[in-house]
Parts: C-alpha cells; structure tokens; sequence
C-alpha cells in the first residue's frame, strides 16, 4: 500500500512538473517596471505586442515596453496600458472607464468641453489632434476636470484664450508647448506645481498670474516667453520663475 501511495505522489509530481516544463510563460509571468517603463516577463523573456492579461488587452513595443495613452491597430490603450472601448458623444471621443477625453473629432474655432458625457464627469483632458488645434482659438474647459495632459494643446498656434477652472490640480509638460498667439494665462490656486517646457515657445504670452500656492516651477516652464510679465504675490514665487530661467526683469511682485 505504501509503495502504491508513493508511486502516485511520484507520478503527480511528474506530471505537474511536466506542465510547468509545457507553459513556463504562464507559470512565471509577472509584470516589471524600470525606468523606461513597464514591461512583462515571461519566463526568460518578455511580451512582445497583444497580450491578453488578467482578461485584459495589452500592447507591448518591439522593445517589450508597455504601450499607453496612444491608438494602435484602431484600438484606444489608456493611462493604465489597458485596452479600453470610446465613447462617441458629437465630437468627441471618449474614455468612460477614466473621465478621459481622449478625441476631438470637429472643426470648430470655439469649443466648449462638457462636464459630462453619458452621465460620466470629465476628469482629465488629451483630446486636441493636428487638424483639430488647426483652427481652434478658444477652449473652456469644465469645472470637473482635474488634470490636463502632456502636449495636449502643443503647437495649437491660432489658441489665443483658455480658463483653467480652479478644479484643475496637474497640468502635464508640453501642454501649451508652442501656443504662439496664446496672450494670457491665470494659474488656479488649486496648482502647486508648474512643469517643464509647460509653456515653452509661447512668445507671444503677455501676462501670466501664478498663485502663492505654486511651490515648484520647472527648468525652461516659460522658455521663449519673453514678452511675458509674471504677477506675484511673494518673493518666494518670484524665486521659484529666476531658477526657472525666467529674467527677474519680467517679473512683478505686488501684495
């Protein structure tokens, strides 16, 4: 009986050992992270292109990097690399599962950004495209929305006037990189930090209003944007644009 018992231990261990030998990618597959991004191991290599993992889409680069906040192969990955279906609402497209506008599909010189669509809030903003930012001049932006992303309204060259609402607490780099007929810009005091390369190439920027609550100013924010005087209130703030690279000669601390 003993020996007949250790026979069957000894062939299911042979057998689950046969399996792990058939599928090592499964039996060792785990997410990593470096610098450069993240990316997924399996076995001694690493995911290259669709991956269906944890019942989700993803999409890794011939690097094996996680692709994210991009299109490939008509298919929208958001924030989180995950392959998400858009809602259409008019001209814009978008992410329900973030409050993400992802798309703006119009023409118009004036957009107004709802604050919801199909009873979802608009949190964070990435929408504008080449043919979009071509004829856009204005934008309003809802009160719901917490975060604008990087590059969002890069280059958008006819924007001459945009409200950031005080509901706003990140706006990424690049965002209003080459804005060149961009005249004004208050910053809400719901912002504690100004990226780099933000504003860069607006040069034709002639006031900007940052808060007391701003506590940190990237290297080159204001790049190029030297018709621009800066309202403060502190010498602080005054500080913090002189390590930026902004002249002191542009900047006006009043009470």
């Amino acid at each position: 009986m003993r020996s007949f018992r250790l026979k069957k231990v000894i062939a299911s261990s042979l057998i689950a050992a046969s399996v792990l030998a058939l599928n090592p990618i499964g039996a060792s597959a785990e997410w990593k992270q470096n610098p450069t991004g993240w990316w997924y191991k399996e076995g001694n290599s690493w995911a290259t292109g669709w991956r269906l993992i944890d019942s989700k889409w993803y999409y890794f680069d011939s690097k094996g990097y996680m692709a994210k906040d991009t299109t490939i192969d008509g298919y929208y990955l958001n924030d989180s690399g995950a392959r998400t279906e858009l809602t259409t609402s008019g001209s814009f497209k978008f992410d329900k599962s973030t409050g993400t506008i992802v798309e703006y599909t119009g023409s118009d010189s004036s957009v107004v950004i709802p604050n919801k669509i199909d009873d979802t809030e608009i949190k964070r903003i990435r929408f504008t495209s080449a043919s979009a930012c071509k004829n856009l001049t204005s934008v309003t932006i809802p009160d719901s929305t917490t975060g604008i992303e990087s590059i969002v309204f890069m280059n958008c060259s006819n924007l001459t006037s945009i409200v950031i609402p005080n509901s706003v607490k990140s706006i990424d780099p690049f965002a209003f990189d080459g804005c060149t007929n961009l005249k004004s810009i208050i910053i809400p005091g719901s912002i504690t930090s100004i990226n780099q390369f933000e504003f860069q190439g607006c040069i034709n920027l002639t006031s900007v209003k940052i808060p007391n609550s701003v506590t940190s100013i990237g290297m080159d924010a204001f790049r190029f944007c030297d018709k621009a005087k800066f309202y403060v209130s502190s010498e602080t703030t005054k500080q913090l644009l002189v390590d930026s690279g902004v002249s002191e000669s542009q900047i006006i601390v009043s009470a």
